[in-house]
């Protein structure tokens, strides 16, 4: 699975200047006679940014789906280390104006130093590493609750879905066919949604009509749905299974409770640099305010699963229809559903 808690590069480098200033303060305490707070605040934070950025960017490229192994980790925050330390200290004296060499503050402070830039570079690397893991397991637990859910969810389904084709056998042999049919694409496309880390939209979309054309047989003349989907992001990749409690919702909760059914609509759309997912319904409603966070089990499962997997770059919506019925909306980053 990928790692979907990178710690964003800019949290990292605004820890990386507060850590910065800390060494500058304590280099500066610590040693009273040394080159004064400014100058020491000049070379922490030339040297502590290029450090990580020779650490972390090559890290994100080598190992983009998860931790980095030990050893060759171990490596590149030496070889940071090196760049950091003498990349930084000549960048440092070029900004304050000072002679382009390193051979006047003498070799035990070199030496301290570079072991300082050493350490700090193993400490921050390890940390941020570790809420990685952290945020990692988080997103595994949510998947697994979703596994659980699904289970839950899926025999209830089932059992009615194999009682009306028991009922429909004798009465109508065709819609019979029709609903085996269906049941047949349904069950595939969930048991293959349920073993993969996420699924493009077409499948998402094919899992949808499968379950909604079951749907309609049982409802009748009750129910009558639309999935739109443009071709430009029929491959777009989301987290399997991640409309579906969305569209069973709509179902339950607002269309078959109202005696004359009603219309579900999904639909797909990109809108600047994010993916806009929708189920809208026109049935029962909630009310004249948006639902607050969390309603349903449903909605708190989607909302978790999309924090631990997007953290603040996604986010769920659920407002009424000035003309009835319910619209929840899905805002993803469009960078994170490529192919």
């Amino acid at each position: 699975m990928a790692l979907p808690s990178r710690v964003p590069v800019r949290h990292m480098v605004l820890a990386t200047l507060a850590l910065n200033t800390l060494i500058a303060l304590a280099i500066t305490a610590f040693s009273p006679h040394g080159h004064g707070l400014v100058n020491n605040l000049v070379f922490s934070q030339c040297i502590g940014l290029i450090t990580y950025a020779a650490i972390d960017l090559p890290r994100r490229r080598l190992w983009p789906d998860g931790p980095s192994r030990m050893l060759p980790m171990v490596a590149l925050v030496l070889a940071g280390a090196c760049i950091g330390w003498f990349g930084g200290s000549l960048l440092g004296r070029l900004l304050l104006g000072l002679p382009p060499t390193l051979g006047d503050i003498g070799t035990d402070a070199a030496i301290g130093f570079f072991t300082l830039t050493v350490a700090a570079g193993f400490a921050a690397t390890g940390y941020f590493q570790a809420r990685e893991r952290i945020a990692a397991s988080e997103a595994l637990a949510a998947e697994a609750r979703l596994r659980l859910l699904s289970a839950q969810i899926e025999p209830h389904f089932l059992f009615n879905t194999l009682a009306n084709l028991q009922a429909l056998i004798t009465v109508d042999p065709v819609r019979a066919q029709a609903m085996l049919t269906h049941l047949d694409r349904y069950l595939r496309a969930s048991l293959s949604a349920t073993r993969d880390a996420n699924a493009t939209l077409e499948a998402e979309f094919g899992l949808l009509r499968a379950y909604l054309e079951i749907i309609a047989i049982r409802m009748g003349q009750r129910l009558t749905f639309a999935l739109d989907l443009p071709p430009p992001v029929a491959g777009l990749r989301v987290l399997p299974m991640l409309l579906q409690p969305l569209v069973e919702n709509a179902i339950q909760h607002g269309l078959e409770p109202k005696i004359a059914g009603g219309h579900v609509r999904v639909q797909a759309r990109t809108q600047e640099d994010s993916l806009c997912l929708m189920v809208e319904d026109n049935g029962c409603g909630i009310g004249p305010t948006p639902a607050p966070a969390g309603t349903g089990v449903g909605l708190a499962n989607v909302r978790e699963r999309l924090a631990a997997h997007y953290g603040k770059h996604a986010r769920l919506e659920v407002a009424a229809r000035p003309t009835g019925g319910t619209v929840v909306t899905l805002m993803l980053p469009l960078h994170g559903s490529r192919a």
